[in-house]
């Protein structure tokens, strides 16, 4: 059953959702911390290795280029939605501002991109296009893609973190950590952020956005490259003549 309409993210093309779920909690919402169990304390020996991987990663990230595919499970239904596949190719400006594109190949063709306060979506198939300013919701995708170049100890300041063992993802052993927003507003809406940490490179292999309500979506990454130096022209997206695109 294809519930193309109620996927989160990026499967949703509505972006008042891109951009509220980049997550609407994405990024820098202030509010009360919660309490979690099992979440703070002393780091085990286990989470202190993963994080780390994660701090090694950060000093020298550049980029990162992945084919991803990502489905949308459904807690009153308990099942998936079809799964989008593409690419995805994530950077960081020179002033470290996030460069984003995320272009879903199949079904049809939807391209995001994000670069400095604009997003821009775009479908090919149907001809139409979307700009939004992002403003205040920059900081969003610092939730959205954990574990892309990020300092573990800032992000201790923002979540309860943990390490539940580990798990192959496409046949590599990965640390699972779990990432529980101490902000309360934030909470709210992304109730834990589970991402599969490849051990011999730190890079990301699996992401996981649970929501509060038993709902998540599910992202797999593939013929991952850490710092392969993407080309700018990926973050600019020139929209044809023949579209003209829509300003919010």
């Amino acid at each position: 059953m294809n519930r193309k309409n109620g996927k989160a993210l990026f499967g949703h093309w509505s972006v008042p959702s891109i951009i509220v779920c980049l997550w609407a909690t994405c990024f820098m919402i202030s509010g009360t911390a919660n309490s979690g169990s099992g979440f703070q304390g002393k780091d085990s020996p286990e989470l202190q290795q993963a994080l780390n991987k994660m701090e090694e990663v950060a000093i020298k990230f550049r980029d990162f280029t992945a084919k991803f595919s990502q489905k949308k499970f459904t807690a009153i239904l308990k099942e998936f939605d079809s799964p989008d596949t593409g690419e995805f190719y994530y950077a960081y400006a020179a002033d470290r501002s996030v460069l984003m594109r995320h272009e879903v190949m199949d079904p049809g063709k939807r391209i995001l991109t994000i670069k400095g306060d604009e997003a821009i979506l775009y479908q090919p198939v149907i001809k139409q296009a979307q700009i939004y300013r992002l403003g205040n919701y920059k900081g969003l995708l610092e939730y959205l893609y954990l574990g892309m170049g990020q300092n573990p100890a800032k992000l201790k300041e923002k979540y309860y973190i943990s390490c539940q063992g580990s798990e192959p993802v496409n046949g590599s052993a990965c640390y699972v950590m779990v990432f529980k927003p101490k902000d309360a507003k934030a909470a709210a809406r992304i109730a834990s952020i589970s991402i599969w940490l490849k051990k011999t490179s730190g890079i990301s292999l699996q992401y996981k956005l649970q929501e509060p309500n038993g709902d998540y979506l599910l992202v797999n990454f593939f013929d991952e490259k850490l710092n392969s130096k993407i080309s700018s022209s990926k973050f600019e997206q020139k929209l044809p003549k023949d579209v003209a695109p829509q300003k919010f």
